[in-house]
């Protein structure tokens, strides 16, 4: 399966575009467009793909950091990366034939503690410090490694990380409608 593509309009098809959607994409555009994040297409997230999940918790969480004042920048990137861990926790076919690498530790029993709901968040960050340095700050790397809080015993240290980790939450559990609808009410004023 050949995975990149430089084409986002279809890319994020999924996403349901409003008025700030080329101001989120002009922020993540780099990110989106590296070789390593677009390889999150070939990774499973729950019933679909980690690429869908994490440009939406990134959108999400810029538009509701523009509600609330936050740092818009921070919670664009730190939504996009919070599941940038660097191995696959469910197999697919596609991924063990780009690389092996990816997916040796999915079939290997772990003790609830090393489990991946309680680890990735802190592997996602170290990932995304590796992969885009100095512009992993403090602030965005806590964001990420804490968006699994109360799973996780570290608590989000700024507004941001808690908005990453509210929506991950809620889009896990399909109610991202409460935040377009006051969205769309400050877009209407």
């Amino acid at each position: 399966m050949e995975y990149y593509s430089t084409n986002l309009d279809k890319d994020l098809s999924h996403i349901i575009k409003g008025k700030y959607f080329d101001d989120w994409l002009d922020i993540v555009k780099e990110y989106l467009l590296h070789d390593e994040v677009q390889r999150r297409k070939l990774f499973k997230h729950h019933s679909g793909r980690l690429w869908d999940h994490m440009t939406e918790v990134s959108y999400y969480s810029y538009l509701l950091a523009k509600v609330k004042h936050a740092d818009e920048r921070v919670a664009a990137i730190a939504g996009l990366l919070h599941d940038f861990y660097p191995k696959a926790y469910k197999y697919t076919k596609e991924l063990d034939d780009l690389d092996h690498d990816y997916v040796t530790d999915v079939r290997k029993m772990q003790l609830p503690h090393k489990m991946h709901a309680f680890t990735h968040g802190r592997a996602a960050a170290k990932n995304a410090r590796k992969y885009f340095g100095d512009v992993i700050d403090d602030k965005i790397f806590s964001c990420i490694e804490t968006h699994m809080f109360p799973l996780t015993v570290k608590v989000p240290k700024y507004q941001e990380g808690w908005i990453v980790q509210y929506i991950d939450k809620y889009l896990s559990i399909g109610l991202i409608n409460r935040i377009r609808y006051k969205i769309d009410r400050e877009e209407k004023k």
